[in-house]
């Protein structure tokens, strides 16, 4: 069993991760209900090879954009081990 798509949502954000078969790259779409001086809808693919630096800093931008504030360690790690599912 493998997941392709899973889809998170905090209290400011709706966030869709997405690995198809085959497919060397992640992405991810995001969007803000109430932007405030950032983009409402954001959309990335990054390399299903990205180390584990990279793949923890995008998820403090998916954390921050969720909960709508910069989180603690446990609130992006939690964000994190989503990523992992999809990285090789």
């Amino acid at each position: 069993m493998r997941t392709k798509r899973i889809e998170l949502e905090g209290p400011a954000d709706h966030v869709a991760i997405e690995r198809l078969r085959g497919e060397a790259t992640i992405r991810i779409d995001s969007i803000v209900r109430e932007p405030r001086g950032e983009h409402g809808w954001l959309s990335w693919e990054i390399p299903a090879t990205a180390g584990q630096g990279e793949l923890y800093r995008i998820a403090q931008t998916i954390q921050r954009r969720c909960d709508g504030v910069t989180g603690t360690n446990s609130d992006i790690c939690d964000y994190y081990r989503e990523l992992q599912r999809f990285a090789d």
